[in-house]
């Protein structure tokens, strides 16, 4: 690997850590899996060493990949059904893609300017469109036609929606602290800081449909909104350590999914809750009293039934795994193999749960979704860590 390249690794993770000191909520415990699904098959789905960040959307995986010795990463989608691996033609920093039918979504980074902006590939099409040219956008999801993203624009981290069938950019969230919004149909749900001290934050949700917004909690201390259908699933760290909570949007009620006792545990970073239908899935780690011989502190997959009230460890990792997603039965995630001399590698992988596919949504199709805190001027230097962070782990 070039000096030049690893010199410039060093400076982003530098500036990675700096934010995540601010920017990300201690992590800590987690709930103990009631039971172990049988003959889960985890599947390797990339092979370069330096794949991260994986969506999926029905039989489509897209992922960012920096397999090319230069400080550019590209976007990769691969095909269950086919087994083949495409290059998305993007120019630029691109990467943290999102998914859905035919159309992936991205932030991509301009290294000369240091600008940051949306852009959107076709699938059907094969042409790449510019969504935003403020040059302070980044962190975008998709749903059907509508993206939303942060656009630094105003000075802080406002949230605006952009619409593929009118080409119309709406603000939904502006002069405000918000995190990194997610979409399911025409809800919009984000946590929001009370202030750049960032700390206290609540989950809030916009309704398209009626332009209200609406306070799903007051506890103070939750993050990391994900949503499917009329469940929002969140990170709540009120009792000191981070348990996971859904909100029901029929019932307007809370439910408390983990209970926490120790220190060790539970991701609540970037990408690190998700849920389809039923099952929330989410990244944990065992307890350092409860380790056996040969374990590790390494995360591990779990689910969450919501229909049988059931707890599931899916994986037990011989690699740190980062970033998950899920659809349908078949959950994807980012692990990094630490190889010895340190030279570790970082693939897509993938497994499929046994049974039939939870509870499908009558009202449309699902969406996975992801989140993390953010303020507004510091979108570009969170989208330049989290680029330096995975660039770091290519050394």
């Amino acid at each position: 690997m070039k000096t030049n390249k690893k010199i410039y690794s060093v400076a982003l993770v530098t500036i990675a850590l700096m934010l995540f000191s601010v920017l990300v909520l201690s992590t800590s415990s987690a709930a103990t899996a009631q039971n172990s699904l049988p003959e889960i098959i985890e599947t390797k789905i990339t092979a370069s060493g330096s794949a991260g960040f994986p969506d999926i959307y029905g039989d489509r995986i897209v992922y960012m990949n920096w397999r090319n010795e230069t400080e550019l990463s590209e976007i990769y989608v691969y095909n269950l059904s086919t087994k083949m691996e495409t290059m998305i033609p993007t120019s630029g920093l691109t990467g943290f893609p999102k998914i859905y039918g035919d159309r992936i979504v991205y932030s991509a980074l301009n290294m000369s300017n240091g600008r940051a902006d949306i852009y959107m590939y076709n699938l059907s099409t094969s042409e790449e469109s510019r969504i935003t040219s403020s040059g302070i956008s980044g962190f975008p999801d998709i749903y059907g036609d509508r993206i939303v993203y942060i656009n630094s624009l105003g000075g802080r981290g406002d949230i605006y929606m952009y619409d593929l069938s009118t080409k119309k950019e709406t603000p939904i969230v502006i002069n405000r602290y918000p995190g990194i919004p997610a979409i399911y149909n025409d809800r919009i749900v984000f946590h929001e800081w009370d202030s750049r001290l960032l700390k206290h934050s609540d989950i809030k949700m916009y309704n398209i449909s009626t332009s209200e917004e609406t306070q799903i909690n007051t506890s103070g201390s939750a993050v990391l909104p994900v949503i499917y259908g009329n469940r929002i699933v969140y990170y709540n760290t009120s009792h000191g350590k981070p348990d996971i909570y859904m909100f029901d949007l029929s019932a307007k009620e809370e439910t408390k999914i983990t209970t926490n006792e120790t220190a060790n545990g539970t991701s609540n970073g970037y990408g690190s809750l998700a849920i389809y239908g039923s099952r929330i899935v989410w990244l944990d780690r065992p307890h350092i009293e409860d380790l056996q011989p040969g374990e590790n502190l390494y995360y591990n997959i779990y689910v969450y039934d919501l229909s049988a009230s059931n707890e599931t460890k899916i994986s037990t990792s011989e690699y740190i795994i980062y970033n998950l997603a899920t659809y349908g039965n078949i959950i994807v995630w980012s692990g990094e193999d630490k190889a010895p001399g340190n030279n570790s590698t970082v693939d897509i992988y993938m497994c499929t749960i046994p049974g039939e596919d939870t509870e499908p949504d009558a009202e449309q199709e699902p969406l996975v979704k992801r989140n993390e805190n953010m303020p507004g001027f510091e979108v570009i230097s969170g989208i330049v860590s989290l680029f330096g962070v995975f660039l770091y782990r290519r050394r």
